[in-house]
């Protein structure tokens, strides 16, 4: 967003949040101390909230609803299962055929023959809302990711005990709320 106005992201910028959020959300859920009952697939999740540590639970998950409710309403219907750059965490598999590809030059998502996909253009104040969420809640991931540690507000946030998200989240959680 350019200045400190928060308006309706271009294609581009809902496209680059959505990039950064997806590649945020594979590093959590893919994270080995998250812990699964059956192998997730693009469709079901069953997370094992027993054996998987309270504070990355807690975060894939409020990242993941703030991707989902927040960002996805950006992108065009049902992207997030048919281009990779956006795709859940779940829907990457060496056998995944990608519908849609982002081409940069042109700051389009484009189908196989080339086809550009719209990007919805939402009502300004649902859009601002929705930017201000996002802004707002990354403020708060970024603070028990980086801080758990040592802020006891951050821990407390994180379920009272303190987790090591390790560099690639931590880089990356820098990158998606920057």
């Amino acid at each position: 967003m350019p200045g400190d106005q928060i308006t309706h992201p271009t294609p581009a910028e809902a496209f680059e949040l959505a990039t950064k959020h997806a590649a945020l959300l594979r590093a959590l859920f893919h994270d080995p101390p998250f812990k699964y009952l059956q192998p997730p697939t693009p469709a079901f999740i069953k997370p094992d909230t027993a054996n998987t540590p309270m504070a990355l639970l807690f975060v894939a998950d409020f990242v993941q609803t703030t991707y989902v409710e927040y960002v996805v309403p950006f992108l065009p219907a049902g992207a997030t299962r048919k281009c990779k750059d956006i795709a859940n965490p779940w829907a990457w598999s060496a056998n995944t055929t990608w519908e849609l590809e982002w081409d940069p030059q042109t700051s389009t998502l484009k189908d196989a023959a080339g086809n550009v996909q719209d990007f919805p253009k939402l009502p300004n104040s649902e859009a601002v809302s929705k930017m201000s969420d996002v802004l707002s809640r990354g403020f708060m991931a970024r603070k028990i990711i980086l801080e758990n540690g040592t802020d006891p507000k951050a821990r407390l946030l994180a379920g009272g005990q303190s987790f090591d998200f390790g560099e690639e989240v931590e880089r990356l959680v820098k990158e998606t709320y920057a």
